[in-house]
């Protein structure tokens, strides 16, 4: 089984180290049936974010070595990059990334600024041409909603799309029933709206496996007070699905 949605790097206070996470990981293997992670680092979401140092944190998680477990790493690609003049096809050039990450909840895609226009086209033109991913965090906000995106949907239909977190989940049946390339991933998602996804999409093999670990585990320590550790996390992601 793959986890589509992995994170390494900073998030708030906490600094999340790969190669310790995806040891973790494949140390539960064999209970999870977790044989493959994509993952991408939340260094991104950072105000001083700079591409520089999130590549470092790629390269070192690439130091990952398993016969077990296969890691492989989303390029989160974030408007400051646009604005900077770095090109999608240069900064996705730098390793073999599986796809890339949008996430529009936490930086600002605005769609009237050419070179936010310009670099989303580039993105799912990328992806298109490679036949990758593109992973977009979607959320209930008029910024994250599933059909945000839906123009590239329709015009790049060889760009594999998965909507992160199938949230909301009438928006998000509704993606995966009209186009062949949209899929979406359990992300967080409660019981009852998987259920609910499972009924409404026509086709269930398109909701794909992902935990959102360790930030699901942030959350629920730091925010709702819970005292489980990473390990029963992770396994209680995996149950879920």
């Amino acid at each position: 089984m793959t986890d589509h949605h992995v994170h390494i790097g900073q998030f708030n206070e906490i600094y999340y180290d790969a190669l310790e996470l995806f040891a973790l990981i494949e140390r539960l293997s064999a209970k999870t049936g977790v044989t493959e992670i994509r993952y991408s680092s939340t260094s991104s979401c950072r105000d001083d974010a700079e591409l520089l140092r999130v590549e470092e944190e790629i390269e070192y998680a690439l130091n990952f070595e398993s016969d077990v477990l296969t890691a492989r790493p989303y390029l989160w690609f974030i408007p400051k990059y646009a604005e900077q003049g770095i090109s999608v096809e240069s900064a996705a050039g730098a390793f073999d990334y599986c796809g890339i990450k949008l996430h529009p909840a936490g930086q600002n895609w605005n769609e009237e600024n050419p070179k936010h226009e310009r670099a989303l086209h580039e993105i799912f033109s990328w992806a298109d041409k490679n036949e990758k991913s593109v992973l977009i965090h979607c959320g209930p906000q008029k910024c994250d909603i599933p059909t945000r995106f839906e123009r590239f949907f329709a015009e790049y239909k060889s760009a594999r799309v998965i909507l992160a977190h199938s949230n909301p989940v009438r928006e998000t049946a509704e993606m995966l029933n009209k186009y062949k390339n949209v899929f979406s991933d359990t992300a967080c998602i409660k019981r009852e709206d998987l259920k609910l996804l499972r009924e409404k999409a026509t086709d269930n093999s398109k909701i794909l496996f992902g935990s959102d670990f360790p930030v699901s585990h942030y959350f629920a320590t730091h925010i709702f007070g819970k005292t489980h550790t990473l390990e029963e996390e992770y396994e209680a992601n995996c149950g879920l699905f």
